[in-house]
């Protein structure tokens, strides 16, 4: 659906449908670029967290879009 090549990506919280590593293999498979923590040009912050962690209010800091895991899964299809 959601073309996702070059977008860098990092996760926070607990996923619910795989591990982070799982996420990192698929965001490699479509050709999107893992991180493990918030860099400045970052894409996207992937957190199913309830409460606000270190790297969501970073990413909210910088503007980096925080989306659902559902999102997520909907935007790499």
């Amino acid at each position: 659906m959601g073309e996702i090549k070059g977008k860098k990506f990092c996760f926070t919280g607990k996923l619910d449908s795989m591990t982070r590593n799982e996420a990192h293999e698929l965001v490699e498979q479509k050709g999107g670029i893992p991180k493990t923590s918030i860099v400045k040009d970052l894409d996207y912050l992937v957190s199913n967290a309830e409460e606000e962690t270190t790297k969501i209010k970073k990413a909210r800091e910088q503007g980096t879009a925080i989306i659902t895991e559902q999102e997520f899964l909907d935007l790499v299809g």
